[in-house]
């Protein structure tokens, strides 16, 4: 009996702590490097849904909901929707050559080739120091955020802002905003790759600079005149969805990667 009793005692302490422990797990498995491979190679087992932190299959459902609620709003309008103009107009009307010369600067950094240069060669040297799950990782986030962006704009079909108010040359669809989406892609993988590596004051700074680049990019297409603030909006909500459902994949890499000749690990 006083062994039931001391048992019975101690059990709600330990359950909390389980599942205070499961709590912090679901974020930190987004994040943390993959287990190393003696532990892979024991524990490997068949994927399943169950497995997927919770936090980042929240994250990825709150972003894919925006983005429907707001494609719905978008697709049967081929112009403006709501704010959309008046926004726009603001962005033309503070035009001046020092803002355009910047605006160009940073829409330059943030498109399609200059994020897959920033891939590939992060890809090249992580593939170089046999780091194969981060390689392959970001390999995934931006191929999937050119596939997202190619097939957005085929399916959306959503014409650009008038020319005139054009400072750059654009051919293509408007919805969604490839820059944003790209560079939201490309820079929160590269972020959380290093992140686990890197000290939190490191940490924080990165964090907040890919951020402002992101937002960054996102406002020179409105200033330069070639996006509705409703398809920058649109390729944030659809990068952040790519870029959770990525993190929330990572625990999972090594099954793909495992695959590898051995001579290449």
């Amino acid at each position: 009996m006083p062994d039931d009793a001391v048992r019975g005692g101690t059990d709600p302490p330990s359950r909390l702590s389980t599942s205070s422990q499961r709590c912090h797990g679901n974020l930190d498995g987004m994040l943390s490097p993959p287990p190393a491979k003696e532990e892979a190679l024991t524990t490997t087992r068949p994927f399943r849904l169950s497995d997927l932190p919770r936090t980042g299959v929240l994250l990825t459902l709150a972003s894919a909901v925006a983005l429907v609620v707001l494609t719905c709003v978008v697709a049967p309008h081929n112009g403006p929707v709501g704010p959309d103009s008046s926004w726009l107009q603001w962005f033309i009307d503070q035009r001046t050559a020092a803002w355009t010369k910047l605006a160009k600067a940073i829409s330059t950094a943030g498109d399609t080739t200059s994020v897959a240069i920033y891939s590939i060669l992060a890809c090249v040297v992580l593939a170089w120091r046999k780091y194969w799950e981060q390689a392959v990782l970001i390999a995934i986030a931006a191929a999937g955020a050119g596939a997202l962006t190619f097939f957005g704009k085929l399916l959306i079909a959503r014409d650009r802002p008038p020319v005139i108010d054009h400072l750059v040359t654009e051919t293509n669809h408007s919805y969604p905003s490839g820059h944003a989406l790209g560079s939201t892609v490309v820079a929160g993988i590269l972020v959380a790759v290093a992140l686990p590596y890197w000290r939190k004051s490191i940490g924080i700074l990165a964090i907040t600079i890919a951020t402002l680049f992101v937002l960054a990019v996102g406002l020179s297409r409105l200033y330069l005149g070639v996006h509705w603030p409703t398809d920058v909006l649109a390729g944030w909500l659809l990068g952040s969805c790519w870029l959770t459902f990525c993190l929330t994949l990572r625990p999972h890499i090594p099954l793909l990667t495992d695959r590898l000749p051995t001579k290449l690990r």
